[in-house]
């Protein structure tokens, strides 16, 4: 009898524990304007603003703050984990030229 209460209570724990790694839903994406970028910047402590173009473009003006990750070098992914916050709440606002 104790051998069974200790493989269900051993059982239920394993459950909890596995249930507690399932990650959480990604937020949805949202496209903002310019007036919805500032307000969120106003509202949240912290965000992360992402210029995906090219080095030159993003020299000639940019969002103060930015951060410039080229969509056209080719090592944009390998410094990216440098880049990005370690606190996933941080909302992440990437934008472009907006020519697709």
């Amino acid at each position: 009898m104790n051998r069974i209460v200790f493989i269900f209570c051993a059982a239920l724990m394993l459950l909890l524990v596995a249930a507690t790694m399932v990650p959480a839903q990604p937020r949805a994406v949202t496209d903002l304007t310019a007036d919805e970028l500032q307000q969120l910047r106003t509202q949240t402590a912290e965000v992360l603003v992402i210029d995906v173009r090219t080095a030159r473009e993003f020299g000639d003006g940019h969002i103060a703050g930015a951060v410039n990750i080229s969509s056209q070098a080719s090592n944009r992914f390998r410094s990216l984990h440098l880049l990005l916050p370690q606190d996933k709440e941080i909302p992440l606002v990437f934008y472009c030229r907006g020519i697709t």
